[in-house]
């Protein structure tokens, strides 16, 4: 009997046809033997979070037209390599996304009921998405879609959380400072859990008293935060302050500028994006690109726009996972792109000119196809897919 030899899945090209069976575990077989391994076999096994497979066969044919993944240069070899990891990594964000998750539900509830709460669950998670993010930065993608459960403040304060450490980052904060500023956003709707719940989640128009309870959930947040949960003055800002805005125009005490705390300056950018491309019960999400136009157009006023040129230039123009349309008729994904050229990044493409999917791996760098320039952002129900499929 032929020894089983194991294959790490990183080494796994479409294409590759075996003499003998492939097998995920002794119980699942990926493909028979002679069947060529497809680039949505691999995509599974990465989603899965399998690192190896294994057959007791031996490679007998490797498809050789993978040559548009080969990258020409530096750049677009880092960027290739970021988008292979981001791949690996979407089962550990579901894990870090689900901790943290419960940890804000449980401080949620304390507040709710007045019970003082601990923080260690939360500063647990806080460590793990910074931890996850300092591995790829990239990894945001998967929050995209993700189940909101019972209360969709849980979910946003966690979302917000990942969008202001990658902020955070990039501003080249210490991990202490990475710390305090996620405890921050983790809490960041904190005061919500004050309000009554027909009132947060309600459809229709707010009445002026219930729009006036909405605007004092700030300071009933940051109070309960200090008076529950004992937690640092820098961190409870960010619930106190976030809804202010740079040119004084926000709540609940109408102060602008840098005299706003700077997380709390983070945190109104990050909780802005997220909210956009999040569901509500009074209207739906609107994708990346859309809702970068729309922070843009209004960060003028808004936002501090040191911090917002540095989340643009984290981000891109078109964040990782938007669909794009080319001046050819051809649609594809972004993957990445380099933080001095927004408008060149690299995409993955999907559909050709004909609207045909494609069956290979085809990878275009905007930066050097010179010819090539992308003139629309799309959603997914412009074209039909799901963009975790297609990626």
């Amino acid at each position: 009997m032929s020894k089983m030899k194991k294959i790490l899945v990183e080494e796994l090209k479409p294409g590759m046809v075996f003499n003998k069976p492939v097998y995920v575990d002794s119980n699942n077989m990926l493909v028979n033997a002679n069947s060529p391994i497809t680039e949505n076999d691999i995509k599974k096994l990465m989603k899965w979070g399998v690192t190896e497979v294994e057959t007791a066969g031996i490679l007998v044919k490797s498809d050789s037209s993978q040559a548009d993944l080969i990258p020409q240069n530096d750049d677009e070899r880092k960027i290739i390599a970021e988008y292979n990891d981001l791949l690996k990594k979407r089962k550990r964000l579901l894990e870090v996304h689900a901790q943290a998750r419960k940890a804000v539900e449980a401080a949620y509830a304390s507040i709710r009921a007045s019970k003082p709460f601990k923080l260690g669950d939360l500063e647990t998670s806080v460590f793990n998405i910074i931890d996850i993010l300092k591995e790829n930065s990239n990894v945001f993608l998967f929050l995209y879609g993700l189940d909101e459960g019972k209360d969709y403040t849980v979910t946003h304060s966690v979302n917000v959380t990942f969008y202001s450490i990658l902020i955070g980052i990039a501003l080249q904060y210490n991990n202490m400072k990475l710390n305090d500023l996620g405890m921050g956003t983790m809490l960041i709707d904190a005061g919500m859990a004050k309000i009554p719940i027909y009132i947060v989640h309600k459809q229709s128009n707010l009445t002026e008293q219930e729009f006036k309870q909405i605007r004092m959930h700030p300071l009933l947040g940051y109070r309960a935060l200090k008076e529950l949960g004992g937690v640092k003055e820098s961190s409870a800002l960010v619930m106190l302050q976030h809804h202010e805005q740079f040119d004084g125009k926000g709540y609940p005490r109408g102060i602008k500028g840098n005299e706003i705390d700077e997380f709390a300056r983070i945190a109104a950018i990050a909780d802005s994006y997220e909210a956009q491309i999040s569901n509500r019960s009074y209207r739906k999400r609107i994708f990346f690109y859309h809702a970068m136009r729309n922070l843009l157009s209004s960060g003028v006023t808004k936002f501090d726009p040191v911090i917002l040129r540095v989340f643009l230039s984290r981000m891109s123009v078109y964040p990782v996972g938007s669909i794009v349309e080319l001046n050819d008729g051809t649609i594809g994904i972004v993957i990445g792109s380099m933080p001095e050229k927004p408008l060149r990044p690299l995409i993955k493409m999907v559909f050709d000119k004909d609207g045909k999917r494609y069956e290979q791996t085809v990878i275009l760098n905007l930066l050097t196809e010179t010819s090539y320039y992308i003139v629309k952002a799309l959603n997914e129900s412009d074209v039909g897919i799901n963009i975790f499929e297609a990626i």
